[in-house]
């Protein structure tokens, strides 16, 4: 394992020339020795890493992340960084400056208006083949780009560092808003279960939870579903069973007057519901335990 941290290179070339884009085989980096792997504390640059083989792992501002094949980071402006690498490791790393693009496109701050480079952020395309394509093959564009002699096309090559920038954050986005959505639907489901609790013994039906919870009773049907596995009519009748249960059990309460405690509109209401989901009447559940 080998420790290292291979930008004070940062912006130039092979040859020692400085761009405000730079684009570089990690294994090719390796080679290089130790002119260009020596000791990095900040960058004012971007860079983009993607790993094709092998692992290693990245410190940044003092978190330590474990890279795989097909992993893609984000590094920000001044995060403190090192690698420890196996010599297995393969991959690309662009570094740029955040002119390099705005000499292209007009909004001057397109590239800080990328939330992922607020911090060291890393994605693995092997769960989407269709995003690992794009990445490779826009970096192999870039690649293909910068060793033509002549005819070189730096605008080609802005674009194609904008489809890897703008096909990440769509996909990053898309991430984001799942888990966003899946904590609003969570914490709906507790709330709902909460007012379960509370309401059970006044509101029998969803539509009366769903007003409280300001959304709409096909919605709380569908999120109870997904979390938990039974609809919203279900987790209120379980509830309801559960305290009827409860009470044949433990006090000595009719039918009747247990029906009335929990405001079935009729205790022969109240016996054919606890029959249709128990298989027995409540006179017979509590012979049987």
């Amino acid at each position: 394992m080998k420790n290292t941290t291979f930008d004070d290179y940062a912006l130039y070339d092979a040859s020692g020339t400085k761009h405000d884009f730079v684009l570089m085989e990690i294994d090719h980096l390796l080679q290089l020795g130790t002119t260009y792997l020596s000791t990095l504390n900040q960058q004012d640059f971007f860079k983009v890493i993607y790993i094709t083989e092998g692992e290693g792992v990245y410190h940044a501002d003092w978190q330590t992340f474990e890279l795989k094949k097909g992993d893609i980071c984000f590094v920000g402006h001044f995060q403190q960084q090192r690698w420890s690498m196996t010599k297995s490791i393969k991959g690309y790393i662009i570094n740029f400056k955040s002119v390099f693009l705005t000499k292209f496109i007009t909004n001057h701050l397109f590239v800080q208006e990328l939330t992922f480079f607020n911090q060291f952020t890393t994605h693995n395309l092997l769960h989407s083949t269709v995003l690992g394509n794009r990445v490779e093959h826009a970096i192999q564009s870039i690649l293909h780009e910068l060793k033509l002699e002549i005819n070189k096309d730096i605008n080609l090559i802005r674009i194609y560092l904008l489809e890897i920038l703008l096909i990440s954050k769509r996909k990053i986005d898309r991430k984001n808003q799942v888990k966003k959505e899946s904590v609003n639907t969570n914490i709906i489901v507790d709330q709902f279960e909460q007012l379960i609790e509370n309401h059970f013994y006044e509101y029998k039906f969803p539509k009366e939870y769903a007003k409280h919870l300001r959304v709409t009773p096909n919605y709380l049907n569908s999120i109870c579903r997904k979390i938990k596995g039974k609809s919203a009519g279900d987790l209120i009748r379980n509830r309801i069973l559960l305290e009827s249960k409860r009470l044949l059990m433990t006090t000595n309460l009719s039918a009747s007057e247990i029906a009335f405690r929990l405001n079935f509109k009729d205790s022969s209401y109240f016996t054919r519901f606890f029959k249709k989901y128990v298989d027995l009447t409540p006179d017979d559940y509590r012979r049987r335990n």
